[in-house]
Protein backbone atom coordinates (compact mmCIF):
# COMPACT_ATOMS: atom_id res chain seq x y z
CA UNK A 1 0.00 0.00 0.00
CA UNK A 2 1.86 3.30 -0.87
CA UNK A 3 1.70 6.27 1.11
CA UNK A 4 -0.01 9.11 -0.35
CA UNK A 5 2.41 12.28 -1.11
CA UNK A 6 2.57 14.41 1.81
CA UNK A 7 0.35 17.88 1.71
CA UNK A 8 3.35 20.01 4.33
CA UNK A 9 4.53 23.46 2.80
CA UNK A 10 8.42 22.44 2.45
CA UNK A 11 11.32 24.95 2.00
CA UNK A 12 11.16 24.21 -2.13
CA UNK A 13 7.46 24.45 -2.48
CA UNK A 14 6.54 27.47 -4.93
CA UNK A 15 4.86 29.66 -2.56
CA UNK A 16 7.91 29.41 -0.11
CA UNK A 17 10.11 30.32 -3.36
CA UNK A 18 7.45 33.05 -4.20
CA UNK A 19 7.30 34.52 -0.48
CA UNK A 20 11.52 34.76 -0.42
CA UNK A 21 11.72 36.39 -3.85
CA UNK A 22 9.18 38.73 -3.08
CA UNK A 23 11.32 39.50 0.06
CA UNK A 24 13.92 40.13 -1.77
CA UNK A 25 12.40 41.90 -4.39
CA UNK A 26 11.35 44.36 -1.53
CA UNK A 27 14.55 44.64 0.12
CA UNK A 28 16.20 45.64 -3.61
CA UNK A 29 13.66 48.21 -4.50
CA UNK A 30 14.09 49.86 -1.13
CA UNK A 31 17.96 49.70 -1.52
CA UNK A 32 17.31 51.46 -4.65
CA UNK A 33 15.16 53.92 -3.67
CA UNK A 34 17.71 54.86 -0.75
CA UNK A 35 20.32 54.96 -3.24
CA UNK A 36 17.93 56.99 -5.94
CA UNK A 37 17.31 59.86 -2.65
CA UNK A 38 21.36 59.70 -2.04
CA UNK A 39 21.84 60.64 -5.51
CA UNK A 40 19.82 63.39 -5.85
CA UNK A 41 20.59 65.10 -2.35
CA UNK A 42 24.19 64.83 -3.44
CA UNK A 43 24.42 66.18 -6.35
CA UNK A 44 21.75 68.71 -5.29
CA UNK A 45 24.25 70.18 -2.23
CA UNK A 46 27.52 70.08 -3.93
CA UNK A 47 26.00 72.20 -7.14
CA UNK A 48 25.20 74.91 -5.11
CA UNK A 49 27.28 77.87 -4.81
CA UNK A 50 27.42 77.85 -0.79
CA UNK A 51 28.94 74.49 -0.88
CA UNK A 52 31.44 75.38 -3.74
CA UNK A 53 32.43 78.32 -1.90
CA UNK A 54 33.06 76.30 1.32
CA UNK A 55 34.82 73.61 0.17
CA UNK A 56 37.32 75.56 -1.99
CA UNK A 57 38.23 78.03 0.50
CA UNK A 58 40.25 76.61 2.60
CA UNK A 59 42.48 75.69 -0.55
CA UNK A 60 42.40 78.93 -2.23
CA UNK A 61 43.12 80.85 1.48
CA UNK A 62 46.00 78.25 2.04
CA UNK A 63 47.31 79.20 -1.80
CA UNK A 64 46.74 82.63 -1.29
CA UNK A 65 48.88 82.98 2.06
CA UNK A 66 51.50 80.93 0.28
CA UNK A 67 51.81 83.26 -2.70
CA UNK A 68 51.37 86.70 0.32
CA UNK A 69 54.33 84.95 2.08
CA UNK A 70 56.78 84.41 -0.67
CA UNK A 71 56.58 87.53 -2.05
CA UNK A 72 57.36 89.30 0.94
CA UNK A 73 60.37 87.02 1.84
CA UNK A 74 61.79 87.60 -1.64
CA UNK A 75 60.56 91.43 -1.94
CA UNK A 76 62.26 91.51 2.31
CA UNK A 77 65.53 89.58 0.56
CA UNK A 78 66.05 91.52 -2.44
CA UNK A 79 65.70 95.33 -0.69
CA UNK A 80 68.44 94.27 1.87
CA UNK A 81 70.78 96.51 0.51
CA UNK A 82 73.48 95.95 3.34
CA UNK A 83 72.84 91.87 2.51
CA UNK A 84 71.73 91.41 5.88
CA UNK A 85 74.54 93.14 7.87
CA UNK A 86 73.25 93.85 11.35
CA UNK A 87 75.66 97.41 12.40
CA UNK A 88 75.78 98.74 15.78
CA UNK A 89 77.63 101.99 16.58
CA UNK A 90 78.81 102.17 19.94
CA UNK A 91 80.67 105.50 21.51
CA UNK A 92 83.05 103.88 24.48
CA UNK A 93 84.02 106.16 27.51
CA UNK A 94 84.82 103.64 29.87
CA UNK A 95 88.21 102.26 29.82
CA UNK A 96 87.65 98.82 28.93
CA UNK A 97 88.78 97.87 25.29
CA UNK A 98 85.71 97.27 22.94
CA UNK A 99 87.07 96.13 19.66
CA UNK A 100 85.29 96.33 16.12
CA UNK A 101 83.82 93.22 14.92
CA UNK A 102 82.79 92.58 11.43
CA UNK A 103 82.18 88.70 10.76
CA UNK A 104 79.86 89.67 7.71
CA UNK A 105 76.75 89.21 9.11
CA UNK A 106 77.90 91.01 12.74
CA UNK A 107 79.41 94.72 12.49
CA UNK A 108 80.70 96.57 15.74
CA UNK A 109 82.13 100.19 14.83
CA UNK A 110 83.55 102.07 17.63
CA UNK A 111 83.57 105.48 17.03
CA UNK A 112 83.99 109.42 18.68
CA UNK A 113 80.91 110.86 20.24
CA UNK A 114 81.13 113.70 17.67
CA UNK A 115 81.13 111.22 14.58
CA UNK A 116 77.89 109.40 15.71
CA UNK A 117 76.04 112.71 16.51
CA UNK A 118 76.81 113.79 13.11
CA UNK A 119 75.92 110.46 11.46
CA UNK A 120 72.77 110.32 13.63
CA UNK A 121 71.82 114.26 12.25
CA UNK A 122 72.38 113.81 8.66
CA UNK A 123 69.98 110.35 8.85
CA UNK A 124 72.79 107.35 7.77
CA UNK A 125 72.53 105.81 11.60
CA UNK A 126 68.77 105.47 13.31
CA UNK A 127 70.83 105.17 17.01
CA UNK A 128 74.09 104.70 18.19
CA UNK A 129 74.89 103.38 22.03
CA UNK A 130 76.85 104.93 24.75
CA UNK A 131 78.90 102.88 27.00
CA UNK A 132 79.29 105.15 30.29
CA UNK A 133 82.86 106.14 31.66
CA UNK A 134 82.18 104.26 34.73
CA UNK A 135 81.00 100.88 32.98
CA UNK A 136 81.37 97.98 34.56
CA UNK A 137 80.44 99.72 37.82
CA UNK A 138 78.10 101.41 36.04
CA UNK A 139 76.08 98.59 34.01
CA UNK A 140 73.78 100.60 31.99
CA UNK A 141 74.37 101.33 28.23
CA UNK A 142 72.31 104.69 26.77
CA UNK A 143 70.54 104.54 23.58
CA UNK A 144 71.13 107.78 21.97
CA UNK A 145 68.09 107.91 19.07
CA UNK A 146 66.50 110.02 16.84
CA UNK A 147 63.34 112.33 17.82
CA UNK A 148 60.97 110.19 15.71
CA UNK A 149 62.22 106.71 17.20
CA UNK A 150 62.48 103.83 15.18
CA UNK A 151 58.85 103.01 14.67
CA UNK A 152 56.66 99.84 15.64
CA UNK A 153 58.86 98.18 12.90
CA UNK A 154 62.12 98.44 14.14
CA UNK A 155 61.83 97.48 17.32
CA UNK A 156 62.75 94.06 16.93
CA UNK A 157 65.72 95.36 15.01
CA UNK A 158 66.72 96.84 18.21
CA UNK A 159 66.22 94.16 20.00
CA UNK A 160 68.56 92.17 18.28
CA UNK A 161 70.94 94.90 18.42
CA UNK A 162 70.66 95.05 22.28
CA UNK A 163 71.40 90.95 22.27
CA UNK A 164 74.36 91.42 20.21
CA UNK A 165 75.49 94.37 22.43
CA UNK A 166 75.32 92.87 25.38
CA UNK A 167 77.57 89.95 23.80
CA UNK A 168 80.12 92.47 22.74
CA UNK A 169 80.46 93.79 26.03
CA UNK A 170 80.88 90.49 27.57
CA UNK A 171 83.27 89.10 25.24
CA UNK A 172 85.69 92.53 26.08
CA UNK A 173 84.86 91.78 29.68
CA UNK A 174 86.36 88.33 29.82
CA UNK A 175 89.03 89.71 27.26
CA UNK A 176 89.68 92.38 30.16
CA UNK A 177 89.81 89.70 32.83
CA UNK A 178 92.29 88.15 30.97
CA UNK A 179 90.02 84.51 29.90
CA UNK A 180 92.07 82.50 27.06
CA UNK A 181 89.87 83.54 23.68
CA UNK A 182 88.63 79.42 23.69
CA UNK A 183 87.12 79.79 27.18
CA UNK A 184 86.02 83.74 26.92
CA UNK A 185 84.13 81.91 23.36
CA UNK A 186 82.38 78.75 25.43
CA UNK A 187 81.31 81.23 28.40
CA UNK A 188 79.58 82.98 25.74
CA UNK A 189 78.01 80.57 23.62
CA UNK A 190 76.75 78.49 26.83
CA UNK A 191 75.73 74.79 26.68
CA UNK A 192 73.45 73.93 24.46
CA UNK A 193 70.63 71.60 25.08
CA UNK A 194 69.02 68.61 23.03
CA UNK A 195 66.09 66.37 23.92
CA UNK A 196 65.79 62.76 23.41
CA UNK A 197 63.77 59.62 24.41
CA UNK A 198 64.98 56.79 26.42
CA UNK A 199 65.59 55.32 23.46
CA UNK A 200 68.21 58.36 21.79
CA UNK A 201 65.50 59.64 19.56
CA UNK A 202 65.62 63.25 19.12
CA UNK A 203 62.27 65.30 20.05
CA UNK A 204 61.54 68.55 18.52
CA UNK A 205 59.84 71.40 20.09
CA UNK A 206 57.93 71.03 16.60
CA UNK A 207 57.00 67.38 17.61
CA UNK A 208 55.78 68.36 21.46
CA UNK A 209 53.69 71.67 19.30
CA UNK A 210 52.13 68.94 17.10
CA UNK A 211 50.73 66.43 19.81
CA UNK A 212 48.95 69.40 20.76
CA UNK A 213 47.80 71.31 17.51
CA UNK A 214 47.01 68.05 15.87
CA UNK A 215 44.31 66.61 18.31
CA UNK A 216 42.80 70.34 18.39
CA UNK A 217 42.71 70.52 14.35
CA UNK A 218 41.28 66.75 14.20
CA UNK A 219 38.64 68.03 16.86
CA UNK A 220 38.33 71.71 14.66
CA UNK A 221 37.38 69.93 11.45
CA UNK A 222 35.24 66.93 12.38
CA UNK A 223 32.80 69.59 14.83
CA UNK A 224 33.13 72.24 11.40
CA UNK A 225 32.26 68.88 8.94
CA UNK A 226 30.03 67.00 10.94
CA UNK A 227 27.47 70.60 11.38
CA UNK A 228 27.93 71.51 7.82
CA UNK A 229 26.99 68.28 7.01
CA UNK A 230 23.93 67.59 9.88
CA UNK A 231 23.10 71.33 8.60
CA UNK A 232 22.53 70.43 5.00
CA UNK A 233 20.49 67.37 6.40
CA UNK A 234 18.89 69.40 8.24
CA UNK A 235 18.13 72.32 5.61
CA UNK A 236 17.35 70.01 2.96
CA UNK A 237 14.35 68.38 5.43
CA UNK A 238 13.06 71.69 6.93
CA UNK A 239 12.87 73.62 3.13
CA UNK A 240 11.18 70.42 1.45
CA UNK A 241 8.56 70.29 4.47
CA UNK A 242 8.11 74.30 3.98
CA UNK A 243 7.54 73.98 0.15
CA UNK A 244 5.69 71.13 0.75
CA UNK A 245 8.04 69.31 -1.59
CA UNK A 246 8.24 66.22 0.95
CA UNK A 247 4.28 65.17 -0.53
CA UNK A 248 5.07 65.10 -3.73
CA UNK A 249 8.24 63.19 -2.94
CA UNK A 250 6.67 60.68 -0.46
CA UNK A 251 3.86 59.74 -2.73
CA UNK A 252 6.36 57.75 -4.57
CA UNK A 253 8.85 56.80 -2.23
CA UNK A 254 8.05 56.02 1.61
CA UNK A 255 9.65 57.80 4.42
CA UNK A 256 11.96 55.34 5.62
CA UNK A 257 13.99 54.91 2.47
CA UNK A 258 13.78 58.68 2.03
CA UNK A 259 15.18 59.27 4.98
CA UNK A 260 18.35 56.78 4.50
CA UNK A 261 19.17 58.36 1.47
CA UNK A 262 19.34 61.74 2.66
CA UNK A 263 21.40 60.69 5.41
CA UNK A 264 23.61 59.41 2.62
CA UNK A 265 23.46 61.67 0.29
CA UNK A 266 24.21 64.47 2.47
CA UNK A 267 26.64 62.85 4.39
CA UNK A 268 28.57 61.99 1.25
CA UNK A 269 28.83 65.27 0.06
CA UNK A 270 30.38 66.46 3.56
CA UNK A 271 32.39 63.36 3.20
CA UNK A 272 33.63 64.56 -0.04
CA UNK A 273 34.41 68.23 1.48
CA UNK A 274 35.95 67.21 4.23
CA UNK A 275 37.84 65.14 1.58
CA UNK A 276 39.16 68.15 0.08
CA UNK A 277 40.51 69.68 2.50
CA UNK A 278 42.66 66.62 3.91
CA UNK A 279 44.29 66.41 0.53
CA UNK A 280 44.75 70.55 0.62
CA UNK A 281 45.99 69.74 3.99
CA UNK A 282 48.86 66.70 2.74
CA UNK A 283 49.72 68.94 0.19
CA UNK A 284 50.15 71.94 2.00
CA UNK A 285 52.63 70.95 4.61
CA UNK A 286 55.40 70.23 2.21
CA UNK A 287 54.72 73.25 0.69
CA UNK A 288 54.62 75.33 4.28
CA UNK A 289 57.78 73.36 5.17
CA UNK A 290 59.79 76.75 3.07
CA UNK A 291 57.95 79.30 4.44
CA UNK A 292 58.01 78.43 8.50
CA UNK A 293 60.36 75.71 8.66
CA UNK A 294 60.79 72.09 8.71
CA UNK A 295 57.06 70.20 9.04
CA UNK A 296 58.40 66.97 8.43
CA UNK A 297 58.52 65.96 12.32
CA UNK A 298 54.78 66.50 11.81
CA UNK A 299 53.81 62.79 11.41
CA UNK A 300 49.73 61.24 12.04
CA UNK A 301 49.94 57.50 12.19
CA UNK A 302 47.35 56.12 9.49
CA UNK A 303 45.78 54.21 12.52
CA UNK A 304 44.47 57.61 13.83
CA UNK A 305 43.21 58.48 10.32
CA UNK A 306 41.51 55.87 10.21
CA UNK A 307 39.76 56.07 13.59
CA UNK A 308 39.06 59.48 12.50
CA UNK A 309 37.63 58.47 10.02
CA UNK A 310 35.35 55.50 11.47
CA UNK A 311 34.53 58.63 14.37
CA UNK A 312 33.42 61.02 11.77
CA UNK A 313 31.18 58.79 10.02
CA UNK A 314 29.49 57.23 13.19
CA UNK A 315 29.17 60.80 15.16
CA UNK A 316 27.73 61.83 11.74
CA UNK A 317 25.10 59.18 11.71
CA UNK A 318 24.22 59.93 15.43
CA UNK A 319 23.77 63.99 14.53
CA UNK A 320 22.34 63.31 11.73
CA UNK A 321 19.97 61.26 12.63
CA UNK A 322 18.76 63.96 15.08
CA UNK A 323 19.25 66.25 13.04
CA UNK A 324 16.67 65.06 10.77
CA UNK A 325 14.01 64.26 13.18
CA UNK A 326 14.43 68.02 14.53
CA UNK A 327 13.68 69.17 10.69
CA UNK A 328 10.27 66.76 10.85
CA UNK A 329 9.54 68.03 14.08
CA UNK A 330 10.33 71.55 13.66
CA UNK A 331 7.35 74.43 12.80
CA UNK A 332 10.22 75.57 10.70
CA UNK A 333 13.86 76.47 9.61
CA UNK A 334 14.54 79.15 12.50
CA UNK A 335 13.13 77.00 15.57
CA UNK A 336 15.17 73.81 13.73
CA UNK A 337 17.83 75.84 14.23
CA UNK A 338 17.45 77.11 17.47
CA UNK A 339 17.09 73.03 18.78
CA UNK A 340 20.33 72.18 16.37
CA UNK A 341 22.32 74.95 18.35
CA UNK A 342 21.24 73.24 21.87
CA UNK A 343 22.46 69.33 20.76
CA UNK A 344 25.71 71.05 18.98
CA UNK A 345 26.89 71.96 22.19
CA UNK A 346 27.67 68.48 23.24
CA UNK A 347 29.90 68.03 21.01
CA UNK A 348 32.19 71.28 21.72
CA UNK A 349 31.89 70.06 25.60
CA UNK A 350 35.41 68.28 24.89
CA UNK A 351 36.58 70.95 22.97
CA UNK A 352 36.15 73.39 26.26
CA UNK A 353 37.70 71.07 28.62
CA UNK A 354 40.51 70.43 26.22
CA UNK A 355 42.86 71.37 29.61
CA UNK A 356 41.41 68.45 31.60
CA UNK A 357 42.85 66.00 28.28
CA UNK A 358 45.78 67.99 28.36
CA UNK A 359 46.67 67.23 31.94
CA UNK A 360 45.29 63.30 32.41
CA UNK A 361 43.39 61.68 29.66
CA UNK A 362 43.20 58.58 31.84
CA UNK A 363 40.89 60.20 34.18
CA UNK A 364 37.50 59.25 35.38
CA UNK A 365 36.10 62.78 33.66
CA UNK A 366 37.43 62.31 29.89
CA UNK A 367 36.84 58.18 30.27
CA UNK A 368 32.85 59.46 30.81
CA UNK A 369 33.37 61.76 27.93
CA UNK A 370 34.65 59.18 25.32
CA UNK A 371 31.84 56.59 26.02
CA UNK A 372 28.92 59.39 26.79
CA UNK A 373 27.89 59.21 22.45
CA UNK A 374 27.11 62.81 21.39
CA UNK A 375 30.28 63.58 23.09
CA UNK A 376 32.23 60.56 21.99
CA UNK A 377 33.66 61.55 18.43
CA UNK A 378 35.40 64.53 20.13
CA UNK A 379 36.50 63.16 22.97
CA UNK A 380 38.03 60.82 21.34
CA UNK A 381 39.49 62.48 18.21
CA UNK A 382 41.61 64.28 21.47
CA UNK A 383 42.57 61.43 23.09
CA UNK A 384 43.60 60.00 20.15
CA UNK A 385 46.21 62.58 19.32
CA UNK A 386 47.65 63.19 22.95
CA UNK A 387 47.67 59.44 24.04
CA UNK A 388 51.41 58.26 23.67
CA UNK A 389 49.67 54.71 22.73
CA UNK A 390 45.75 54.20 21.55
CA UNK A 391 43.98 52.85 24.03
CA UNK A 392 42.38 49.98 22.84
CA UNK A 393 40.24 49.76 25.63
CA UNK A 394 38.66 53.00 25.44
CA UNK A 395 38.40 53.67 21.66
CA UNK A 396 36.22 49.71 21.79
CA UNK A 397 33.81 50.99 24.58
CA UNK A 398 33.45 54.41 22.67
CA UNK A 399 33.18 52.48 19.66
CA UNK A 400 30.51 50.22 20.77
CA UNK A 401 28.27 53.11 22.36
CA UNK A 402 28.96 55.31 19.87
CA UNK A 403 27.67 52.46 16.80
CA UNK A 404 24.51 51.47 19.20
CA UNK A 405 23.31 55.11 19.65
CA UNK A 406 24.04 55.66 15.98
CA UNK A 407 21.89 52.72 15.32
CA UNK A 408 18.97 53.41 18.05
CA UNK A 409 18.92 57.17 17.12
CA UNK A 410 18.20 56.49 12.93
CA UNK A 411 15.82 53.76 14.00
CA UNK A 412 13.71 56.46 16.12
CA UNK A 413 14.04 58.92 14.17
CA UNK A 414 12.88 57.21 10.87
CA UNK A 415 9.95 56.50 12.84
CA UNK A 416 9.43 60.18 14.39
CA UNK A 417 10.42 61.58 10.42
CA UNK A 418 7.62 59.52 9.45
CA UNK A 419 4.53 59.93 11.63
CA UNK A 420 5.57 64.08 11.94
CA UNK A 421 7.30 65.23 8.76
CA UNK A 422 3.64 66.01 7.04
CA UNK A 423 2.38 67.98 9.64
CA UNK A 424 2.65 71.72 9.32
CA UNK A 425 2.88 74.79 11.74
CA UNK A 426 2.39 72.02 14.56
CA UNK A 427 5.01 71.39 17.44
CA UNK A 428 4.22 67.46 18.13
CA UNK A 429 4.05 66.69 21.95
CA UNK A 430 6.06 64.65 23.52
CA UNK A 431 3.58 62.36 24.31
CA UNK A 432 2.93 61.87 20.01
CA UNK A 433 6.75 61.32 19.71
CA UNK A 434 6.74 58.26 21.87
CA UNK A 435 3.82 56.75 20.41
CA UNK A 436 5.91 57.61 16.82
CA UNK A 437 8.80 55.93 18.27
CA UNK A 438 6.91 52.96 19.82
CA UNK A 439 4.71 52.65 16.78
CA UNK A 440 5.04 48.74 15.11
CA UNK A 441 4.64 50.41 12.25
Amino acid sequence: MSTPPSNSPSSNSPSSDASSSKRSSTRASTLSLVWLVAKRDYLRTVRRRGYLFGTLLLPLGIATLMAISTFFSVSGFESGGDGGVSTIVIVNESAVDISDVDSGSIKVAIVPREEALGSLDTGDISEFYVVPAAFPGEAVVRRVQSGDGPGLAGLDTQGDQASLLRFVLRDALLREAGVPADDSRQILQGVAIESVTAEGEPVSGLDIAASIAVPMAFVGLFMISIFITSGYLLQSVTEEKENRVVEIVLSSIPPLPLMGGKILGLGGAGLSQVGVWVLTALVAIPLLSSQIGDLSGVEIDPTILALALVYFVLGYLAYGAIFAAIGAIAPGNREAQQYSGFLGFFAAIPFILFAVFLSDISSTLVVALSIFPLTAPTSMLLVLGLAEEIPWSLVGASLISLTLFALLATWASARIFRATVLLYGVRPSLKTLIAAVRSPR
